[in-house]
Parts: structure tokens; sequence; C-alpha cells
């Protein structure tokens, strides 16, 4: 009996042994799932929460950079459009000059005729000249509509001795007009200095005066009517004479015309 009992437990090794022969080596589960199931039972609910939500933020970034595009998209239109209106006014200005061929309009002093002029002993000057000025408008096909609030002065070392004003009135084209205007200044401080430097200059017969005038104007281009510009006109005059009552020789009169 004790020799068929050993016979039966040496059966019963052998066969064991070669039961576990016939296993796989390696797990048929992989250990990283089981450890992935064990990290998701133990994750609480808002942190599982979260996750999803870490999860989802890769879309709304790429959403995001929507809004950027169309900005850009809408700068380059808006700078497209601009250089298109540039690039069209360009031409119509150009369509315009070739059209018209504007020229600006010629200014001059013909004559200055002194009413009064005194030198009070309180160092002050009264005066009262009428300048006249020749206006020549040179374009073919251009019109100037000289507006009411102009302005023009003699000056004499940058004191302004009197002032006056143009008229208000249309010029043709190609035409040229002359106009007296009067020019008044009362109580003008001026200073010893300038008071004998008159004196000196009016024994030699040699007196420099500028005359400055602003312009305001509207030009007619055909049937339109362009928004209001001005002139700015300079002249340098020399005189011989200030006396009264009477009409001094300009021996120099350069006029210079600026918009």
């Amino acid at each position: 009996m004790a020799e068929a009992r050993q016979v039966y437990l040496a059966k019963k090794n052998v066969g064991k042994a070669a039961w576990k022969s016939t296993l796989p080596n390696a797990p048929l589960i992989p250990k990283s799932s089981l450890m992935s199931e064990k990290v998701k039972s133990e994750v609480k609910p808002g942190k599982f929460m979260q996750a999803q939500i870490s999860t989802q933020e890769a879309p709304s970034r790429y959403y995001s950079c929507l809004p950027k595009r169309r900005r850009n998209l809408y700068c380059l239109c808006l700078v497209s459009t601009f250089c298109l209106l540039l690039l069209f006014i360009l031409i119509a200005a150009a369509i315009l000059y070739a059209v018209f061929q504007p020229r600006i309009p010629k200014y001059s002093v013909d004559n200055v005729q002194i009413t009064s002029f005194s030198l009070g002993l309180d160092a002050t000057l009264s005066s009262q000249f009428t300048v006249r000025v020749r206006m020549t408008n040179p374009n073919k096909k251009i019109g100037i509509y000289y507006l009411d609030d102009s302005y023009i002065g003699v000056f004499y070392t940058g004191t302004e001795m009197c002032r006056g004003k143009l008229p208000a009135f249309y010029q043709a084209h190609r035409n040229t007009t002359n106009l007296d205007i009067i020019l008044t200044g009362t109580n003008v401080e001026i200073t010893t200095k300038m008071f004998a430097l008159l004196i000196a200059q009016q024994q030699e017969g040699s007196i420099p005066l500028r005359l400055k005038a602003n312009v305001p104007v509207k030009i007619k281009l055909g049937k339109l009517k362009t928004m209001k510009i001005a002139f700015r006109v300079r002249c340098e005059l020399v005189a011989d004479n200030l006396d009264e009552n009477t009409s001094f020789n300009i021996s120099t009169k350069k006029c210079k015309v600026k918009l």
C-alpha cells in the first residue's frame, strides 16, 4: 500500500508540472490596464470631471484662433480699401489738373497813397493808406470767389501801421481787377528807436515796408465749387517818403503768393 501511494503521488506531481509548463509566461491582461482600472476606481468624481474638461480644452484653443484670423482679414480689407480710395483720389486729381490746368493768381501793388500820417509826441502813430492792388486770374477755366473775412496790413520793422480788408466778389477766368483798398491805423505805439529810424530813412528816401494779406477764396471748377482755401500774399515795398496827402513812389515791389 505504501508503494502504491508513493506511485500515485509521483504521478500527481508529474501532472502538475506538465500543466504548469503549458501556461503562458506573460499575463493575458497587461498590468498597465490593471493599473488604469485601479486608478479609475480611486479617482473621485470631481477630479474625473476636471480631467474630462482638460481633455476638451484643445478644441477650444483651436477655435480661439479664429477671431484673430478674422481680425487680420478685416485689417487687410481696411488697408486695401484705403489704398484704393487714395488711388482713386490721385487719379481724379490728375484728371482735374489735366483738364483745368490750375495756376496761382498774381497780386501786385501798383500805387500807395497816404491820406494821413502823423507822429504824436506820446510815441504813437496814426495813418491812413489807400493801396491799389492788381489781382490777376490767369486760369482759362477756373473762377475765384473772394470771401469777406480777408485781411491786409502794412508793416514797418515788424509793427503794424494800418490794416484793412478786401471786398467780397467773384473774379472770372482770365480777368484782371484793380482795387483801391483803404487801410487805417490809430494810436499805434512805436519805440523811440523806431521813431528815429523812420525819420532818418525818410530823409534818405528809402523806407522799407511790408504788405501782408490773407485772402480766403473758393475755387470754381466748372459747376463745382471747392471748400475754402487761403492765399497768403507777402510784398516787400520800398517807399521814397511818407508825407501826408502824397503818393510815394515804390522803387521795389516783390510779391509772393503761397497757399
